[in-house]
């Protein structure tokens, strides 16, 4: 009954947002990740050549895209076995574990080569989660939509990542203009991905009310 009310009435705009935040949040975190790409090769992968700790940090953000397959395959596969909801609930438990990960994890000069060694897995979470959560949250959409709705409930996965990546710009310049290099370099990076990290609790609360 629940579930025919769902398809012929949709959902309210705040269980829309829970689904389509998921995909907000990973595009926030790439777009912060590019933005404080210098300061993040410089605090985990230093070197005399400033090129060097750039490549580096680059080519993490890079190594998340390897676990997106895989989180696609387990993720997707228990939406399809026990529901839509634990999946998107797991996936985006992961992402925000990740992020938060990711900005607190010490620095090369405080804890050695565990550094970027940590830094590492946490890119590897993210890529699984990520994988795993596009296509249980775009299949939600387009199951919960009413027919005359589908394209417009979809549509929310492609502008939640413009809206996203307009913030991350937002919030990284916003830092760039009120800290020093040596400040952003120390933590104001960190606390770009935290920004986006804050908005976990909220997400696994409004997750927790979809339909099944």
């Amino acid at each position: 009954m629940a579930q025919a009310d769902t398809q012929k009435h949709g959902l309210p705009a705040y269980q829309i947002a829970a689904v389509a935040i998921g995909n907000a949040l990973s595009f926030y975190d790439f777009v912060c990740y590019a933005f404080f790409a210098t300061q993040i090769g410089a605090c985990f992968f230093p070197s005399h050549d400033p090129t060097t700790s750039l490549l580096a940090s680059l080519a993490t953000f890079g190594v998340g895209f390897f676990t997106r397959p895989l989180g696609g395959l387990v993720i997707g596969r228990m939406a399809d076995r026990i529901g839509r909801r634990p999946a998107m609930m797991l996936s985006f438990s992961l992402m925000g574990f990740g992020i938060v990960g990711l900005a607190l994890t010490p620095s090369y000069q405080s804890i050695g080569i565990a550094a970027p060694i940590l830094f590492i897995l946490f890119r590897l979470i993210q890529g699984f989660a990520l994988g795993g959560e596009v296509g249980p949250t775009t299949a939600y959409m387009a199951e919960a939509a009413p027919p005359h709705r589908r394209g417009l409930y979809l549509s929310m996965q492609f502008a939640t990542q413009d809206c996203a990546t307009l913030a991350a710009g937002l919030v990284g310049v916003t830092l760039a203009a009120l800290l020093s290099d040596a400040q952003l370099g120390a933590w104001g990076w960190r606390v770009a991905l935290l920004i986006g990290a804050s908005i976990v609790p909220f997400g696994l609360m409004l997750r927790r009310s979809l339909p099944e």
